[in-house]
């Protein structure tokens, strides 16, 4: 025959279960913007090469670098297949977050909307708190800004 005390232990356990989910919902909920990129703005290293510098110069602050992001692609009934994304800095300047990629000659960047949309659209879906993706080019020592924004369907 069950206890008294079993019951009341479940009951407790319960409770703090409960509890404990409705506060990390609560925190979640109110994350301020951004938090997620102050987070890895605090994990990754910087090493000093051409590109920190060439991005120091041109007015940004490099905060982490050489960032991995592991992705599961499902298709179907398959298992999970494993894949990277990968950027290389995140930078702020006034206030704002942007993510780095280099523009390197063997994966050169096609400078076409299509191109762009391509290559780094899903950087902006996964990092909406960032203002734009910076790609720099430190073999050209040039620095240019790309932003997506929705444009009304017609």
């Amino acid at each position: 025959m069950e206890k008294f005390g079993d019951g009341l232990l479940i009951m407790i356990a319960a409770g703090l279960i409960v509890w404990w989910a409705i506060r990390r919902f609560d925190r979640w909920l109110h994350e301020p913007p951004g938090s997620r990129l102050r987070k890895l703005a605090q994990a990754g290293g910087v090493e000093r090469d051409d590109a920190v510098e060439l991005l120091e110069d041109q007015g940004f602050e490099v905060l982490s670098g050489k960032h991995r992001i592991p992705l599961g692609v499902v298709v179907g009934d398959e298992p999970s297949m494993p894949t990277r994304l990968y950027f290389d800095y995140l930078v702020s300047r006034d206030d704002k977050y942007y993510l780095v990629k280099l523009d390197r000659p063997r994966q050169p960047i096609l400078w076409t909307a299509s191109g762009l949309r391509e290559k780094l659209l899903p950087y902006a879906l996964l990092f909406p708190d960032c203002e734009g993706i910076v790609v720099a080019s430190a073999q050209e020592r040039q620095v240019k800004i790309v932003r997506f924004k929705v444009e009304a369907g017609e």
